[in-house]
């Protein structure tokens, strides 16, 4: 008999939660034999699943089968002898292990169902169609759930109370009572709330959820309502424009997993719903807004009153989507509402049907001038059956809007038959309202159209009778406005207006200049008495013309005048009058002192003319009706007098350019010297404006001073005043006056200024004047600027040609086409052309490429060199040589610049004959090898016997014996440096010296060369930093020499620091154009050398700065530049240059005096070569 194990209530509970809570089958069992084996000590328990093997028949244990019909699992427990207490227990974990299982198995469940949810959700996102993913959803649903669902999709209906089913798919139609209601209001149905409440609901109790929501259900569900049913809101940036929901008609109840999984789906069917329904509502607000745009432009555009509004009607039941619609207006004789348009099946029958206002429901609509809807209008006594009857179309619902137009016109909209079954809303009103105000318009027009003719047919009457005035007005101003010679059509007016105005009399003002001074009109046509009182050129002010304004007048055009006025007086200049006299306004007889002023106005209301009529034939003032036509007559006679000085002045301009053109033509063209072209000019420009005389003053750039050159005619203005005048224009450089006859024009070119001509006479200056002496100006400025560069041309080629004769150097001269423009004589005596078969002795207008080949082949040239200088020809400072039988030829490329534009359009090529320093040069540094070599073994020898004898006599030497031994080691190590460095120059010139490339890490390279400097950095307080790039951790490069050149750059910049300054060494990445390559540095590691970048290295100090004048020489042997002598040999950089180069890098230094200097290498990087990487 064993004893069951203790177990407290804590450790109870929390075994329970972990046999609850388990996730997987592993954990349960393993929790489940803990609380056995805890519970029931000495015996052993064990766990077989039926997934996991067959059940197997145990003789010697105690087996308990778990399941409800269909075994899952069973428990093994040995040995079999189990007591009752054992068994209660036994049964408590049973129990617990079924709870377990259950929960396992339903999350296994849920997560397979979710993994297919959401595998057709991502194959359904894409979808524009949302009755394809309701479809989709509902049969996926089904299958899911077990049960056929039925989707639906509604949306609201614009801002109104109703809700529209867009969309409704049931898997299993005929198999549950169907719900195939289209439209709702928001007070029905559960999915109202989901869209109120912007949140998913579910319900098991559909009628019971309907009434705690205050909701009516739908009226086919309320005797047999849907076993569960769920919707979730479509919404997107906060708006909610759309619900979706599912419901079952089920015989058994949901369990709780199949209303999750439906409720679940809904909601990412919401989400896949978004962009279609926000493309469904652009697209029916894009179709609205075009029908819109259709409606406003047939309201503009149709001038067919019948066509326009049929048209509209139509356009606005696609606005509304209803199957017809028609247009009452109101007949206020009778009283009656008339059918007059129609729009839908059987609709024409309706056209000309006239209504009772009391008929219906539209008669209603407009007698209480309110809008009607009816929704469901089946049943409606008020709806009219006569219209059911004439077009056989029954109506089930209907909107009706009356309107009044601005004019007053009343009328009626009514549309019927809401497509979709979608009822009408109060948008709809809007709508409506909308679109009868367009309509409105247009029936406005009409009715104005209307007044309009009626108005024109009663004018042309008026104007039948006038027919014989009307035919001679047409017939004076197709007279007046013929081409002809204002001389001409002055006389003519005078003529034709007194003879149709019967007038004895007349004279006629006119203004002859645009833009004088003082606007003036003058007297140019006369006849009768008034020919005495008024002679011709007599002037008269347009500014006088406001002395009309007290006068007696008829409009803005007649003025009756008394010549004993003080209007008179003003209008002429004349003194006042002693005795005044004003007009006597009751006198019908023309009075001896009258004068009737007409105004003649240009068609912009600018006064052209003035006309003065005396002495009428009658005897009488003239009446309203002969002051009528004698308006029309001054705007006939104003338009001709603008017309014909208008044809005048263009005349002019023309005659005035075609002399400009001539006056071109001739400078141009002949070698005129400069005072002939400024006299022409100026003489042209005085005949042009009928000018009196001209003084042309030219400009010394020099001595910033002005001299009069040439003068015509006789000036009334002294010479100061003049040169004052002047100056102001050539500071201004515009034309400058003194008085509107008197005007200084600049003589400007496109570079210079030449001068001034100053132009006066007694006639004002126009502004059309003042553009064509400017013209004249500028033309012959820009030729006066032409003859002087030409000059100057001439000279600089004279020049040229004498210096290219007397330099030794050879010279060529060649534009960017390489053409060649002139040669010297130098290069053909260097290029030996007279030898060449056959000879050639002028390269003129030749391509130097071609003369460069057959120099090559005449004289043998070293191919290799001959390209490099086709290579380069263009390439402003290149330099190298040439070489072949005659000898060795250094050449090099200098830029000739445009001198007028700075362009760089040529260039200039120089050789000189080297070869004889070539020679002197190759002595000298054979001297110089045979010198070094020579004193590197006695060196040697030296600094051997000063280390022996420090080494065996040291310590027996005096103080003063030590000093000199150091100074003869130090000077024998210097010699033996030099000798050392001159020995590796010459090989890397002459390419012996031995490189050995390979991996160099920059970091060690540095950290080294430093720690060799440290000792003098210290000792003279400089401190030593550097900046590395990451990216750069390789070169490609031989250490020891590299580390020489980087120690030798140290070395100068210690030597040219001042105390507590700073050197820096920077190592950046800077970009290349060059081919990657692959090396194989030894059999264990091959190197990658990448062709688009490589390493930069600055050593950079803050000391005197090298002036521009050194930086190319520093590089050389011997040499040190500008600055302070120091004590080093002047071969470092020449070492440096030499080693950077025979790594195919280039060495440079960037230096201000005062700034210090920054010396740049660049040297090639090394990557390890990883071949599967690449």
């Amino acid at each position: 008999m064993r004893k069951t194990g203790p177990v407290d209530m804590p450790e109870w509970l929390t075994i329970v939660a972990k046999m609850i809570d388990a996730e997987r089958y592993s954990d349960l069992t393993a929790a489940a034999i803990d609380v056995l084996t805890s519970m029931l000590p000495g015996y052993q328990v064990d766990i077989k699943w039926s997934f996991q093997s067959e059940f197997q028949d145990e003789s010697d244990a105690l087996v308990h089968r778990l399941g409800q019909g269909e075994t899952f699992a069973r428990l093994v427990i040995r040995p079999a002898d189990l007591t009752d207490a054992d068994l209660v227990i036994l049964q408590s974990v049973e129990q617990l292990i079924i709870a377990g299982y259950e929960r396992i198995r339903q999350r296994i469940e849920r997560q397979g169902w979710r993994r297919r949810l959401q595998l057709e959700v991502d194959a359904l996102r894409d979808t524009p169609q949302p009755d394809l993913i309701c479809q989709q959803m509902a049969q996926l649903l089904s299958d899911l759930v077990g049960l056929p669902l039925t989707i639906g999709l509604a949306t609201p209906i614009q801002q109104s109370v109703w809700l529209q089913q867009i969309v409704h798919y049931a898997v299993q139609p005929n198999h549950y009572a169907s719900f195939e209601q289209r439209c709702w209001t928001v007070e029905t149905d559960l999915s109202s709330m989901v869209i109120k409440l912007s949140m998913p609901l579910s319900s098991a109790a559909y009628l019971e959820d309907c009434a705690r929501y205050n909701v009516r259900p739908h009226a086919a569900w309320q005797a047999s309502p849907p076993t569960f049913w769920s919707g979730a809101p479509v919404r997107f940036g906060g708006k909610t424009f759309g619900v979706i929901y599912g419901y079952t008609f089920a015989s058994e109840p949901l369990n709780e997993t199949q209303q999750q999984m439906i409720a679940e789906a809904l909601e990412l069917a919401a989400r896949l719903l978004r962009m279609p329904l926000l493309q469904r509502e652009a697209d029916l607000a894009n179709q609205q807004c075009n029908i819109w745009q259709n409606l406003v432009a047939t309201s503009v555009q149709l001038l067919d009153t019948d066509q326009a509004l049929q048209t509209m009607l139509a356009l606005s039941c696609q606005l509304l989507a209803v199957d017809g619609g028609g247009l009452f207006i109101f007949d206020e004789q009778h009283n009656e509402l008339v059918f007059r348009y129609a729009v839908g099946p059987q609709a024409y029958r309706l056209v000309g049907m006239r209504l009772p206002m009391t008929h219906g429901i539209i008669g209603q609509s407009f007698v209480l001038g309110k809008p009607v809807i009816v929704n469901d209008a089946s049943d409606d006594v008020r709806r009219s059956r006569v219209i059911d009857r004439v077009i056989g179309l029954k109506c089930h619902n209907l909107i009706t809007v009356p309107f009044t137009s601005p004019s007053g016109v009343r009328f009626c909209l009514q549309y019927i038959n809401r497509q979709d079954e979608v009822p009408f809303t109060d948008t709809d009103i809007d709508e409506t309202h909308a679109v009868a105000a367009l309509m409105s318009l247009v029936i406005d027009r009409t009715r104005q159209i209307t007044q309009i003719e009626t108005g024109i047919v009663q004018q042309a009457q008026d104007l039948d009778r006038d027919n014989t005035d009307l035919r001679s007005l047409l017939a004076l101003n197709h007279r007046l406005l013929a081409e002809q010679l204002p001389n001409q059509l002055f006389q003519l007016i005078i003529d034709a207006i007194t003879k149709r105005m019967r007038f004895q009399s007349a004279a006629l003002f006119v203004s002859q200049r645009e833009h004088a001074l003082h606007s003036m009109l003058a007297c140019v046509a006369t006849t009768g008495t008034l020919s005495g009182e008024f002679p011709a050129g007599l002037r008269l002010a347009i500014g006088r013309l406001d002395a009309l304004v007290n006068e007696w007048a008829f409009g803005d055009t007649c003025f009756l005048l008394n010549r004993r006025s003080a209007s008179f007086a003003a209008l002429f200049d004349l003194p006042q009058p002693v005795d005044e006299r004003l007009i006597d306004f009751g006198a019908i007889q023309w009075q001896p002192d009258d004068l009737l002023v007409v105004l003649l106005r240009a068609p912009d209301h600018r006064v052209q003319g003035v006309l003065l009529l005396d002495q009428p034939q009658s005897g009488q003032r003239p009446a309203i009706a002969d002051l009528q036509a004698l308006t029309l007559y001054a705007g006939i006679a104003g338009s001709a007098i603008d017309i014909a000085l208008l044809r005048y002045r263009q005349q002019r301009s023309l005659e005035r350019l075609t002399a400009l053109n001539g006056l071109g033509m001739v400078i141009n063209s002949q070698s005129l010297p400069q005072p002939q072209v400024l006299g022409m000019t100026a003489r042209g420009m005085l005949e042009m404006v009928e000018g009196n005389w001209a003084q042309i003053m030219l400009f010394d750039a020099e001595h910033d001073e002005l001299h009069i050159d040439q003068t015509i005619g006789v000036s009334p203005l002294g010479k100061d005043v003049m040169l004052t005048l002047a100056r102001r224009a050539l500071l201004h450089r515009r034309p400058v006056f003194r008085s509107a006859t008197t005007v200084a024009i600049p003589l400007r070119s496109t570079q210079q200024l030449i001068g001034v001509i100053v132009i006066g006479g007694e006639h004002a200056l126009e502004a059309a004047d003042i553009e064509m002496l400017m013209l004249y100006a500028s033309q012959t400025a820009i030729a006066i600027e032409s003859m002087r560069l030409l000059g100057a041309v001439r000279r600089g080629r004279d020049n040229l040609a004498r210096v290219m004769a007397a330099v030794e150097d050879g010279l060529v001269l060649f534009g960017v086409d390489r053409t060649v423009v002139v040669a010297n004589e130098a290069f053909h005596r260097l290029a030996r052309t007279g030898t060449w078969s056959p000879p050639l002795s002028r390269i003129d207008g030749l391509k130097f490429d071609d003369v460069l080949k057959h120099w090559a082949r005449q004289r043998a040239l070293e191919p290799a060199t001959v390209a490099e200088l086709q290579r380069s020809l263009t390439h402003v400072g290149a330099q190298h040589e040439l070489r072949g039988n005659d000898g060795v030829f250094a050449w090099k490329i200098i830029q000739a610049g445009d001198l007028i534009a700075g362009r760089t359009s040529a260039f200039l090529l120089t050789i000189r004959d080297v070869t004889e320093a070539k020679k002197v040069e190759q002595l000298r540094e054979d001297l110089i090898r045979m010198v070094i070599h020579d004193l590197k073994n006695p060196l040697a020898a030296i600094k051997l016997a000063f280390e022996r004898l420090e080494n065996e006599l040291g310590d027996l030497f005096t103080e003063r014996q030590q000093q000199a031994m150091m100074i003869g080691q130090n000077n024998t190590n210097r010699l033996i440096n030099l000798v050392r460095a001159m020995l590796d120059i010459g090989r890397l010139e002459s390419g012996q010296m031995p490189i050995y490339k390979g991996p160099l890490p920059i970091a060690d390279l540095i950290e080294h060369t430093v720690d060799r400097l440290l000792f003098q950095a210290q000792e003279k307080q400089v401190q030593i930093v550097h900046n590395l790039d990451p990216n750069v951790r390789l070169l490609f490069a031989d250490g020891d020499i590299i580390s020489r050149v980087l120690q030798n750059l140290l070395d100068n910049a210690l030597k040219f620091s001042e105390p507590e300054s700073q050197i820096s060494i920077e190592v950046h990445v800077k970009p290349a154009q060059g081919q990657t390559q692959i090396v194989a540095v030894s059999d264990e590691l091959t190197i990658l050398v990448p062709g688009d970048r490589v390493a930069h290295i600055i050593v950079r100090d803050q000391g005197p700065g090298i002036p521009p004048e050194d930086q190319d020489i520093i590089f050389k042997r011997f040499s040190q530049g500008g600055r302070k002598r120091s004590e080093g040999s002047g071969l470092g950089l020449a070492f440096c240059k030499l080693a950077v180069e025979a790594h195919q890098g280039t060495i440079w230094v960037e230096s201000m005096p005062g700034r210090g200097s920054a010396f740049h290498f660049t040297l090639p990087l090394a990557e390890i070569y990883d071949p599967e990487q690449v």
